[in-house]
């Protein structure tokens, strides 16, 4: 009974790291995601800066006020894009920490379950060997 109490835990205990497994490689690949977000959104201010460092000429021909409002859309929306991901990535990684905290709470509930288990059996062994009058 107690080898199949530690084969169940056991079990859970696989399921759980492999629950958390898959979430570092969900977390490593949003973490990946933000960060070339990021390094687009550098590109597009860039470009949006090296826009306003050209010469008056070269903005009046290639640059019209239609095409430097989508760019700064374009800037706005990658920027909504990165908070969301970093939402993301806060929420997940806040959950990783209560899943961490309830397994370990879950383990000291059994361990105390297990410590009251050998003081009763302590207790009742006292108790049965003093009301016994072994004489020689």
């Amino acid at each position: 009974d107690e080898i199949k109490k530690l084969n169940l835990e056991n079990e859970t205990l696989k399921v759980e790291l492999q629950s958390k497994g898959k979430k570092d490689k969900e977390i490593a690949r949003l973490k990946q995601q933000l960060e070339q977000y990021q390094n687009q959104s550098l590109q597009f201010d860039y470009a949006h800066v090296c826009l306003f460092f050209s010469k008056k000429q070269y903005l009046k021909q290639k640059t019209t006020l239609i095409e430097m409002e989508k760019l700064k859309k374009n800037i706005k929306s990658k920027h909504n894009e990165i908070q969301k991901i970093k939402q993301e990535i806060q929420i997940m990684e806040q959950q990783k920490k209560l899943e961490e905290k309830n397994n370990h709470m879950n383990y000291n509930i059994e361990e105390q379950k297990e410590d009251n288990i050998n003081d009763n059996l302590s207790t009742l062994i006292i108790n049965t060997s003093s009301t016994f009058n072994f004489e020689l």
